[in-house]
């Protein structure tokens, strides 16, 4: 790229466009450079039926065994998640990764204090039966916040442009499908957080930089089960206009 650039440079987000759509490798662009960047290849591709049933064989996993998975391979799929799209290419998402069992113990410990809370606070409320179960299981030892998954990751940014917690569910996505290509399965962590964003002593224990925010938890680990069948869901509503 000329030493002088264009006008509309100044708009330029790294998005790797220019790049991408040269034929002939003509554009070099000073912050991604072409050899950097390897050919696509659209053979690869599944066909439009394979796909749907890689999409159907993504199911939410409660039951891991209990050895973690490498830190080489959470690493690569943190990575992978990176491809997602990102509000003006803004990639804010970073990552919080715990595997240590007592962590992961402690911080359902703590979510469980956020549940006794919330039943001494709102003991008529919606759920106060499921947290009175979960809160009852924990004490016999039995984990139905984290379902002792080995790993928990958390996503989490400081706010800039308000669309950070999309950019999140959509890295958070991106790794969720990424990891079944390694034997790995996913859950979203809802109630944990719910607990993180509304119980102080947890939201410390995370220790997340200031002014970042929690947008999103997921356990992973290799899963106890393997599922049998592709379940139905319910027909999109669509209305054409």
């Amino acid at each position: 790229m000329p030493e002088s650039l264009p006008s509309f440079s100044r708009w330029c987000i790294r998005c790797g466009h220019c790049v991408a759509v040269c034929p002939s490798q003509a554009i070099q662009h000073p912050h991604m450079r072409t050899e950097e960047c390897p050919p696509a290849d659209y053979d690869c591709l599944p066909p439009p039926n394979r796909f749907e049933k890689i999409l159907r064989l993504r199911r939410s996993v409660r039951r891991y065994k209990p050895q973690p998975p490498a830190r080489e391979v959470l690493a690569r799929l943190i990575r992978m998640a990176g491809y997602g799209p990102s509000s003006h290419n803004h990639q804010p998402v970073k990552w919080l990764v715990f595997e240590d069992r007592e962590d992961l113990n402690h911080m359902v410990d703590l979510a469980c204090d956020w549940m006794r809370h919330m039943l001494a606070a709102e003991p008529d409320a919606p759920h106060s039966r499921v947290f009175d179960k979960i809160v009852n299981e924990w004490g016999d030892g039995r984990d139905l916040v984290l379902h002792e998954a080995p790993a928990l990751l958390i996503a989490h940014s400081s706010i800039r442009t308000r669309m950070e917690t999309i950019d999140a569910a959509v890295a958070l996505s991106y790794f969720d499908l990424a990891a079944m290509g390694f034997g790995l399965g996913c859950c979203w962590a809802g109630l944990f957080m719910m607990a993180a964003r509304s119980w102080k002593p947890l939201g410390a224990f995370l220790a997340l930089p200031e002014h970042h925010h929690l947008h999103g938890a997921l356990m992973t680990g290799y899963p106890q089960y393997r599922f049998k069948r592709l379940p139905l869901r319910k027909q999109p509503a669509i209305q054409w206009r």
